[in-house]
C-alpha cells in the first residue's frame, strides 16, 4: 500500500514539473520571438532615418502616406512581417509619425 501511495505522489510531481518544463520553454520561445521582432523592427526604422529631410518627402515611400513595402523574414521557422503606418504629427503638417508593426505566428513548443 505505501508504494502505491508513493508511486502516485511521485507520478503527481513528476507531472507538474513536466508542466513546469513545457511552460517555460514556451515562455523561452516567445521572449525570443518578441527580441527577433524588437530586432527587425530596429531594421526596418533605421533606413528611414535617412529619409527625415522635408525636401525629401515628396520621394520617398513615405509621402504617399500608405507606407512602404517590407519584405518577410523567415527567421528560425517563423515568419517576420513588417507594417510602416505613417499619421500626421502632433499639431503639424511638417511632422509625420511613423509606427512600424511587426507580425509572426508563434509556433507550438
Amino acid at each position: 500500500m505505501e508504494v502505491v501511495v508513493s508511486a502516485v505522489i511521485f507520478a503527481l510531481v513528476l507531472v507538474g514539473m513536466t508542466n513546469l518544463f513545457i511552460g517555460g520553454r514556451r515562455y523561452i520561445m516567445h521572449a525570443r520571438a518578441r527580441m527577433t521582432a524588437g530586432e527587425l523592427g530596429k531594421y526596418f526604422v533605421d533606413p528611414l532615418q535617412m529619409q527625415v529631410r522635408f525636401d525629401q518627402w515628396g520621394s520617398n515611400c513615405l509621402s504617399s502616406g500608405a507606407g512602404c513595402v517590407t519584405p518577410t523574414f523567415n527567421i528560425n521557422n517563423i515568419d517576420y512581417n513588417a507594417q510602416y503606418q505613417v499619421s500626421p504629427g502632433p499639431g503639424t503638417t511638417d511632422v509625420r509619425r511613423v509606427t512600424t508593426t511587426i507580425t509572426w505566428q508563434e509556433i507550438a513548443p
